[in-house]
C-alpha cells in the first residue's frame, strides 16, 4: 500500500468514526432528545477515530505491536514535553490570569491521566503517530505539520452545532491558530523523541492547564474573536519558534552526525 494511499485511508476511517458520533450527536441535541453532558459517550468514541485508524492500518495489531507503535522512542528528553506544555499554559494564561476554584489541585494527576488517555491524547496515536509522518514522504515538515494542525481542526468541526460543547462559542479561526500552536509543539516533539506516548503525555497536559484555568467574561471575549489579546498572540509565536528552533537544531545535529558516519 503506498504511503499517499495509507494517509487518505487513514483520514476516511478517522473521520468515519469520528464523525459519525459527533454529527449523531449534533443532530439529537438540536432536537431536543439529549443535552452535550448526557451525550458525553458519543464525543468519547469519537475522540478515539484518530487512534483506531492508525491502529487499524498497522502491518502488525497484536497487543504486543501496539504497545511498541505507542511507547517505543526516546524517553530521555522528557524535558521536551514540560517545555512546550509550559509555552503553551503560558499562552492560556495570557486571556485569563486567573485558576478555576471549581478543580482541586490535589485532583490534576488524576485529570491529567484522564486526558492522556481518553479525552485528548489519545488522538495523538493516529495525529503524530500515523498522519505527519506519512505527510510527510510528499511534503516538507512544516508543511506537514500546518496540514496536520488544519486537519486536527476540521476533524472538531461539528462540535460547534452542539449547544453546551467548549467549542460552541469559540471563534473557529481563532481555534485552528491555537491547534497549529499545538501542531508545531507535538510534531516536534515526536520528530525530537519518536515516542508517540509523549505527544499523548503533552496533548492531556494541554487540555489539562486549559481545564484549569478559569475562562471568564474577557476569556471568552478573546475565544470568541472579538478582543484581540496580544500576549496570546505573542505566546503563540514564541512557542511556534522555539519549536522549529528545536526541529532546527536537531536536524542539524543529525546531518553532523551522518557526515561524520
Amino acid at each position: 500500500m503506498k504511503v499517499k494511499n495509507r494517509a487518505i485511508k487513514f483520514l476516511l476511517i478517522t473521520f468515519a468514526i469520528s464523525w459519525s458520533c459527533f454529527i449523531l450527536l449534533a443532530v439529537l441535541n438540536n432536537v431536543g432528545i439529549i443535552s452535550y453532558l448526557h451525550g458525553m459517550p458519543f464525543v468519547l468514541i469519537g475522540g478515539f477515530g484518530p487512534a483506531i485508524a492508525a491502529i487499524a492500518l498497522q502491518e502488525k495489531r497484536n497487543p504486543k505491536a501496539i504497545a511498541k507503535f505507542i511507547f517505543s522512542g526516546k524517553y530521555k528528553p522528557f524535558p521536551y514535553v514540560l517545555l512546550f506544555g509550559a509555552l503553551i499554559g503560558a499562552t492560556f494564561w495570557f486571556p485569563v490570569q486567573e485558576l478555576s476554584s471549581e478543580i482541586p489541585l490535589f485532583s490534576l494527576p488524576v485529570i491529567l491521566l484522564v486526558s492522556t488517555f481518553f479525552t485528548g491524547g489519545q488522538e495523538e496515536i493516529g495525529w503524530q503517530g500515523f498522519l505527519r509522518p506519512a505527510l510527510e514522504k510528499h511534503m516538507s515538515f512544516p508543511l506537514a505539520v500546518i496540514l496536520v494542525g488544519v486537519i486536527w481542526a476540521v476533524w472538531h468541526l461539528p462540535l460547534w452545532f452542539i449547544d453546551g460543547s467548549p467549542q460552541e462559542n469559540i471563534n473557529f479561526a481563532f481555534y485552528v491558530a491555537l491547534l497549529l500552536v499545538g501542531s508545531f509543539s507535538l510534531s516536534v516533539l515526536h520528530k525530537k523523541t519518536q515516542n508517540v506516548f509523549y505527544c499523548c503525555l503533552l496533548h492531556g497536559l494541554i487540555n489539562t492547564l486549559s481545564g484549569l484555568l478559569a475562562f471568564g467574561e474577557q476569556g471568552q471575549l478573546i475565544l470568541s474573536g472579538d478582543v484581540i489579546n496580544w500576549g496570546v498572540v505573542i505566546g503563540g509565536i514564541v512557542t511556534i519558534a522555539v519549536a522549529l528552533l528545536v526541529w532546527q537544531i536537531s536536524k542539524l545535529k543529525t546531518e553532523i552526525k551522518e557526515v561524520h558516519e
